[in-house]
């Protein structure tokens, strides 16, 4: 075994998840103050409806980001993601005409969202820039759906949606089932060698090839592992609104990539912590659950994505040049000789 493959064995938290957690303070501190402000200025905001209403759209939410986010960290992103969740809604629907029934229709959508995450992680070991083929199966996923279900409001089977959406008390099944996969993958990905593997490529694909880590397979895992989150969410969003469309995941894609970045995951890959996941999505549905409690116009809900999008990348890109002070203003030695103060910016 050598050095380089002994550094990526299963051990205590990383030096990176520790720094990605450290960074996401804020995130949690600012995720407790939106929830305290929201219930303390709108009372129906406490209610066991609103709560139940409030997990209901935060559990898709997580488990399309968290696959995003694992294909983030690798240094790709996925495009698809939404298609794929429309496409869980529309086979849903068609439950009643398969062989089998709700029984065949539930594998069935998680082995799709499986084949598209595949057919996307082959393409990107082919060459093929990852916005660019996850762009184009999205289109190609969007079209088969349509073609299945070319008109929106399907409703979904009553007894599939029974199972879909049990509650136990005020807390959807879903996130709970959301909850278990972001806590499962962030495991994973700080705690066993495959996850330090995709980490590794994330922060320099070109030294872990070098190093002999298994780059294509890992490219296959991360893709494929986002497919069946984004089916998983498909059907917490049809557990929520009991209909199936093609085009219901649409804004899944700015969800989750807007969730994946201001949770403190870099874009370019190798740094950050999936478990941030949770307060930055606890955000956005705190927010868009005001904006519905309010009866704001929900195009308000977008405009926030955006600026909260902008703010996190503002705020994260300050705190990266505060750790770095420029070598002109450090105080200077005395004892330093010229020689060494010029080498100083090099380090």
């Amino acid at each position: 075994m050598s050095s380089a493959t002994r550094a990526f064995r299963p051990q205590a938290l990383s030096t990176t998840s520790l720094r990605a957690l450290s960074r996401a303070k804020f995130l949690w501190i600012l995720a407790l103050a939106v929830i305290v402000v929201a219930s303390i200025a709108l009372p129906a905001f406490r209610s066991t409806v609103s709560v139940n209403s409030l997990l209901a759209s935060l559990a898709p939410i997580v488990l399309i980001a968290v696959g995003q986010g694992i294909v983030v960290m690798w240094g790709g992103i996925d495009l698809s993601v939404g298609a794929i969740a429309g496409l869980a809604t529309v086979v849903l629907s068609l439950s009643p005409v398969l062989p089998g029934g709700a029984a065949v229709a539930v594998p069935l959508v998680l082995v799709a969202g499986l084949v598209v995450g595949l057919a996307n992680g082959a393409g990107v070991i082919a060459g093929i820039n990852p916005l660019l083929m996850t762009f184009a199966a999205s289109g190609v996923v969007q079209g088969f759906a349509l073609l299945l279900q070319s008109t929106p409001g399907a409703g979904i089977p009553l007894p599939l949606l029974t199972v879909l959406g049990t509650s136990l008390g005020a807390v959807p099944l879903f996130a709970l089932i959301a909850l278990v996969v972001l806590i499962a993958a962030w495991a994973w990905m700080g705690q066993s060698r495959a996850g330090r593997y995709v980490q590794a490529v994330g922060y320099d694909q070109r030294i872990a090839t070098r190093l002999g880590f298994p780059v294509r397979r890992s490219a296959l895992l991360v893709y494929g592992l986002s497919g069946v989150f984004a089916s998983l969410g498909g059907m917490a969003i049809a557990s929520r609104t009991y209909t199936a469309d093609a085009l219901v995941g649409a804004s899944s894609v700015i969800d989750s990539i807007a969730t994946v970045l201001v949770a403190g995951i870099v874009i370019t890959g190798g740094i950050g912590s999936l478990l941030s996941i949770l307060p930055a999505a606890v955000i956005i549905a705190v927010v868009g659950q005001v904006i519905t409690l309010t009866g704001t116009d929900t195009y308000y809900q977008t405009i926030f994505k955006g600026v909260l999008l902008i703010a996190a990348m503002g705020v994260y890109g300050l705190a990266d040049r505060g750790l770095k002070i420029p070598w002109r203003l450090r105080p200077k030695d005395k004892d330093a000789s010229p020689a060494q103060t010029r080498s100083e910016p090099a380090r």
